[in-house]
């Protein structure tokens, strides 16, 4: 029931990423200049997971990929749907506050991609970009959902034990309870037997006072 409802709001998720998930085009600030790119914001971002995602979605363009001072290049990259040139390129993480959207910029090999003069070029990285921050914000809800499910496994275990430890000390309760009464008739049983004793004590007393009487006789 858990996994199901676990796949359900993971699907709802990725849904709402992906009609949230919206890219810009702006000038960006490169180690090599600034540069026309493909600006994507993503959705409750985690910037560990970006990180991770973003170097296997430039690893995934082909080429030599390289990452230094927050960037990530590939170099001579290839997509068939880019063309059959290869191209160079380029990605960021930008933070802003709480926001945190990411970059990419291509060399098409003497000019930047641009929408205007690449039209079909740009539309192929733009659809790329929205999906890696839509796969990004899901992969990051995923792991939130099982950082929260571990805790509430670990609440419910505390729950459990606690359950356990009253039922425990109810059955302590309900064994001191035997053993007070068996310890109270014990009680009672020693008084009757104490006062039985007392009687016999009496008698051989008298008894001891006869013989007595005899052995002065």
């Amino acid at each position: 029931m858990k996994q199901l409802l676990l796949a359900a709001t993971l699907f709802a998720a990725t849904f709402s990423f992906a009609q949230e998930v919206k890219t810009s085009e702006e000038s960006v600030s490169f180690s090599n200049g600034s540069h026309n790119a493909i600006v994507v914001t993503i959705p409750y971002a985690n910037k560990e997971v970006v990180e991770k995602e973003l170097k296997s979605e430039m690893k995934d363009w082909g080429g030599k990929h390289n990452s230094s001072k927050g960037e990530h290049t590939a170099i001579q990259a290839s997509m068939k749907a880019m063309g059959s040139k290869p191209f160079d390129g380029y990605a960021k993480i930008i933070e802003n506050g709480d926001v945190i959207k990411v970059a990419f910029a291509v060399d098409l090999g003497g000019a930047y991609m641009d929408s205007r003069q690449h039209g079909a070029q740009y539309k192929v990285i733009q659809e790329r970009a929205k999906k890696f921050a839509t796969k990004t914000a899901t992969t990051g809800v995923e792991n939130e959902l099982a950082a929260e499910a571990k805790i509430l496994k670990e609440m419910e275990k505390d729950k459990s034990d606690l359950e356990k430890s009253i039922e425990s000390s109810k059955k302590d309760i309900e064994d001191y309870k035997k053993r007070i009464e068996e310890a109270e008739q014990k009680i009672k049983d020693n008084e009757s037997a104490l006062s039985k004793k007392g009687e016999e004590i009496t008698i051989q007393t008298t008894k001891i006072g006869d013989v007595e009487k005899k052995k002065k006789s």
